[in-house]
């Protein structure tokens, strides 16, 4: 008879530096138990300092439909418990606090860019997640205490940004709300010079944000028929009465940037390296790249 595999009640996802992807791995572990049938809860666990983005974290997990009754907020480490039955705890935690959580049934250690020469003190993790590692870089396949390490390279839609983020980056005025929320953008696709090549250029990228200057109004309607997640003007100034009415039919939003092309694209390639994980896509995403690794056969049924 096969022995009987032991239910995981409580994981614990750490990493010892802020931005390294512990948000997205954490969601996308409580999405995989949840899509098996496991009750799930997921929580951000407050930092002592109040560094880093414990708020934001927690708001996003409440966002989440498969992990119904999951705190509102963040949680202190005292009062992380096993939730019994079969139901499955997630925790978000910086190593400060992550190593006091007690009861914890695995700990998933994420870290950026390369594999770390070891684990958090005072901490055996179950498993490695090594986010953003350079192309060709890739392929170790144990860590700190031989433990297995899941690499992830660099992904364009978990760098993707939103427009949120965008707006926030060049401080634009916000012509058209959209209808779609506040979608994320793979692609920052600045606009071609000649307007018969417009449309099927940005027809070559998936989830873009077209930079087009305020003027160009052919090609504003070209890049509206390229179904963009986001159009982004430059030069400061009030586009065609055209563009409105474009962007009011197919629900795109539009800003306006108050510098130049160059300048604002400028700005907005500095987001790729501070994008928050948010949105459908990116977990869509993280959870498939996690799903066909080793991670689950790590931490367990």
């Amino acid at each position: 008879m096969a022995p009987r595999m032991v239910l995981v009640p409580l994981i614990v996802v750490t990493s010892e530096t802020p931005g390294a992807g512990k948000t997205g791995v954490a969601a996308a572990i409580a999405r995989h138990y949840a899509y098996i049938g496991r009750p799930v809860t997921i929580a951000r666990v407050a930092s002592p300092e109040g560094a880093g983005n414990v708020a934001e974290d927690a708001a996003y997990f409440e966002t989440l439909a498969f992990a119904p009754g999951s705190p509102l907020g963040a949680v202190s480490a005292s009062s992380v418990a096993d939730p019994g039955g079969d139901a499955v705890l997630v925790v978000e935690a910086d190593a400060a606090t992550a190593a006091s959580i007690s009861g914890a049934t695995s700990t998933v250690l994420v870290a950026r860019n390369a594999v770390p020469s070891a684990g958090p003190a005072g901490m055996t993790p179950t498993a490695v997640v090594v986010t953003d590692v350079p192309h060709g870089k890739a392929g170790a396949t144990v860590g700190p205490g031989g433990v297995p390490v899941i690499v992830l390279g660099e992904d364009r839609t978990l760098a993707g940004f939103s427009v949120s983020e965008a707006k926030a980056a060049i401080n634009a005025e916000v012509l058209v709300t959209g209808d779609n929320g506040d979608p994320t953008c793979d692609h920052l696709v600045i606009s071609p010079i000649a307007s018969d090549a417009g449309q099927p250029y940005f027809r070559r990228f998936e989830s873009k944000a077209v930079v087009v200057r305020f003027d160009k109004t052919d090609m504003h309607l070209a890049a509206m028929k390229a179904e963009p997640e986001c159009l982004i003007l430059t030069g400061g100034r009030r586009p065609s009465d055209y563009l409105f009415d474009a962007a009011a039919a197919s629900g795109t939003p539009v800003l306006l940037s108050r510098t130049d092309t160059e300048n604002t694209v400028i700005a907005l390639e500095g987001m790729f390296d501070k994008t928050r994980f948010q949105g459908e896509r990116k977990l869509d995403r993280m959870a498939t790249l996690l799903e066909s690794s080793a991670l689950f056969e790590a931490i367990g049924l």
